[in-house]
């Protein structure tokens, strides 16, 4: 076997040898081996032509290495090349093949590392595309070399894993990437599912008439009439222009024929099995009556004032209006990515310099939907019912998980709850019951991304005071208010609780919505609607307001801000038995009239006739150990400040005492050392005490909730006195 030479290759340290190489191998006959062992020399008679044609010269491409040029070198300086280089037989031609060759290759080469290069940065745009048209990146973590995947169970927590084989990213590339095609072609597909009749289209996609707009801003009285709707029961519709309220029927079961995207139909009855616990499915529904005549008015776009909630319907409600808001959220999704699609499609065409078609389907800002509830306990289950309606938890597409589980969570703070409390408290209560939050969310079709900023965000969860923090006052340097410009949705929870918060926080927000931007943020204003232009955003946008009572303080509001085009929907109280009926202590009850001019002299005027015809009959020694109830806090100072200037016994429990006060004003009333107890609504609402001592009740006002009558007076029970006296002013 002859011995085998190359040129100075490109310097590979590792690996066989190429196909390149291997053709560079000398094949020497028998005889020539035989005369070169013998001589160290060819035979003359040995033609250059032949001996150019198996021999390969010096290639002087430059090496990578060092060491390998340098043992090519000697490795390459035989006898053989050193008299090709002295006679110049073959070098040029030869050569010149050779470097064609490696040209060639390296060509060839230097094509495939750019086209692999190409097709790594268009998957990764091409993955940016997925996560940066919702503005998200589902597992809030930088993307690795390898590629990221479909977002794991550990990933879903917040934490950042990365695989160990890059087979297995490979795969999740192309899990991920066929998942968003197919979100893709969905969204296609669902962009002719909103047709001309769908609520959204009906309601967004129109553009009042300016006589219309004025007529809504004018202080005209709004028509009423008086309906029964069915699931839902006596109620007052009420327009400004009959021809705007929507005609579809009302209670209708097929959700699907009604708009609602059919991924999320198909989890609403799993959702109120597991969120809601209640069992639809063995009466063969997805929904309760009561759902389904809420949703109805919803869906159509009308604005709702529901005062029946109540602990036992509380989870039957936010599923219907989570499952409204995550549609909403879908829709307009939906329709941008869709109205995207056709701009990329007619971009640089004929038919894009002519047309003059405009795609508007956006608001100044992203935010769409305003979710304000009292405590974080309630945006933590609103979390978990979008979360379900989505099947997010099942496919682990759900970001910042576990932080959110740590800062909304029920874990840790039932703890220190003691004693008995009734049904409600504990349903209100029961766990993180923290008054201050803010968070948003971005939703795409199966994933839901937790703490998106404002302006990344589609729904925005707060409390009353969350808001106010961000919002701040006039005058102050940080204050943000402009996510509040384009919200097409908002819903008020348990808005009866805003009252034992501060009200104040409520109306401010509404005094901030709508208002014009003060940045752009970004947005392509033609894409923006016409009527958010016009600033006639109120007009479009649907209110919701759930409470379990009928107070002066959201009746304002419903009748104030609530400017919905398409009308509005009022829902009656029932007609109960009363909170007297549940008094189990015998005791005269007596009730005041107290005469004044008008509402806003009401307070003064009862201050009076409390000091003047009520305070001097308990004044006797006979009459000691009184509770005044006081539901308003102002009243409660007004009080405390007089007891005071007139030295008056008494003790005190408000809201804002400290746990050692309370307890030691609680003593003091039970052995008699006090007179009088005064005692305010709010912080009965948060505490829910059982006094112990009082033997007569008067109160100041009635208080906000009916059942707070009947708790108060069963207090009053004492076997060893039978004559108490109760009044109520």
């Amino acid at each position: 076997m002859g011995k085998r030479f190359r040129g100075r290759g490109r310097g590979r340290k590792h690996g066989p040898p190429s196909k390149r190489r291997k053709s560079d191998q000398l094949h020497l006959s028998a005889k020539q081996k035989k005369h070169f062992k013998a001589y160290g020399d060819f035979h003359p008679s040995e033609s250059s032509d032949t001996v150019k044609n198996y021999t390969r010269v010096e290639d002087n491409a430059e090496t990578h290495n060092e060491e390998d040029s340098s043992s090519s070198d000697s490795e390459d300086e035989t006898p053989v090349q050193q008299l090709l280089k002295a006679i110049g037989v073959g070098s040029n031609t030869a050569g010149e093949v050779s470097e064609d060759d490696d040209s060639k290759e390296d060509d060839s080469e230097e094509e495939e590392d750019k086209e692999s290069d190409l097709d790594s940065e268009e998957e990764e745009d091409f993955e940016g595309d997925v996560h940066d048209k919702d503005g998200e990146d589902l597992d809030g973590s930088d993307h690795n070399e390898e590629g990221a995947g479909i977002i794991t169970g550990s990933d879903m927590e917040g934490d950042t894993g990365e695989a160990s084989h890059g087979e297995e990213n490979d795969d999740d590339e192309n899990e991920l990437t066929a998942e968003a095609s197919e979100e893709d072609c969905e969204d296609d597909d669902e962009e002719h599912i909103l047709k001309e009749d769908d609520p959204f289209t009906v309601h967004f996609e129109q553009d009042l008439p300016e006589t219309l707009e004025k007529k809504l801003s004018a202080t005209t009285v709004w028509s009423k009439k008086d309906t029964k709707l069915k699931f839902v029961g006596d109620s007052t519709l009420m327009w400004k222009d009959l021809a705007c309220v929507p005609q579809k029927k009302l209670g209708q079961k097929d959700l699907k024929t009604a708009g609602v995207k059919h991924k999320l139909v198909d989890q609403v009855a799993a959702t109120n099995i597991k969120e809601g616990k209640v069992d639809v499915i063995s009466h063969g529904e997805i929904m309760t009556p009561l759902q389904f005549g809420l949703f109805g008015i919803m869906n159509n776009y009308q604005d709702l004032f529901y005062p029946r909630q109540s602990h036992s319907n509380l989870e039957e409600i936010r599923l219907t209006y989570c499952l409204h808001a995550v549609n909403h959220v879908l829709k307009t999704r939906s329709r941008v990515v869709a109205h995207n699609a056709k701009i990329k499609a007619r971009r640089g065409t004929a038919f894009d310099a002519n047309s003059s078609q405009e795609f508007r389907d956006q608001g100044f800002t992203r935010p769409k939907v305003l979710i304000v509830v009292p405590l974080r306990n309630s945006a933590y289950r609103i979390v978990s019912v979008i979360t379900s309606l989505l099947a997010a938890s099942e496919q682990g597409l759900v970001s910042n998980r576990k932080r959110f589980k740590t800062e909304y969570g029920d874990e840790g703070h039932d703890e220190d709850k003691k004693g008995l409390k009734p049904e409600d408290f504990d349903a209100l209560f029961k766990g993180n019951t923290d008054e201050h939050f803010r968070i948003g969310i971005s939703i795409s079709k199966k994933s839901l991304k937790l703490y998106s900023p404002f302006y990344m965000a589609d729904i925005i969860i707060a409390s009353p005071l969350g808001l106010r923090t961000v919002i701040g006052a006039q005058g102050d340097k940080e204050r943000d208010y402009d996510f509040l410009s384009s919200i097409d949705l908002l819903i008020l929870d348990q808005a009866d609780v805003f009252l034992m918060q501060n009200w104040d926080h409520v109306l401010h927000m509404f005094d901030h919505l709508h208002l014009q931007p003060r940045e752009s943020h970004g947005v392509d204003f033609a894409r923006v609607r016409l009527w958010s232009l016009n600033g006639w955003s109120k007009h479009y946008r649907q209110t919701l307001i759930f409470s379990s009572v009928m107070v002066p303080e959201l009746m304002s509001v419903y009748n104030k801000h609530c400017h919905n085009f398409a009308g509005k929907v009022q829902v009656h109280r029932k007609s109960t038995h009363g909170s007297v009926c549940r008094i189990v202590v015998q005791l005269p009850q007596m009730f005041h009239r107290i005469q004044c001019s008008s509402i806003t002299s009401l307070a003064d005027a009862r201050f009076e006739f409390f000091v003047k015809e009520v305070l001097p009959q308990h004044k006797q020694k006979d009459m000691k150990q009184t509770l005044i109830y006081i539901p308003s806090y102002f009243d409660f100072v007004r009080m405390r400040n007089y007891f005071k200037k007139e030295e008056i016994s008494f003790v005190h429990i408000n809201e804002y005492a400290t746990s050692k006060g309370i307890r030691r004003a609680r003593i003091d009333f039970n052995k008699r050392k006090a007179q009088f107890m005064l005692y305010t609504e709010r912080v009965h609402f948060y505490r829910r005490f059982k006094l112990r001592g009082p033997k007569h009740l008067i109160f100041y006002e009635l208080p906000q909730y009916g059942h707070f009558y009947s708790e108060l007076c069963n207090m009053l029970e004492d076997p060893r006195r039978r004559s108490l006296l109760q009044q109520i002013l």
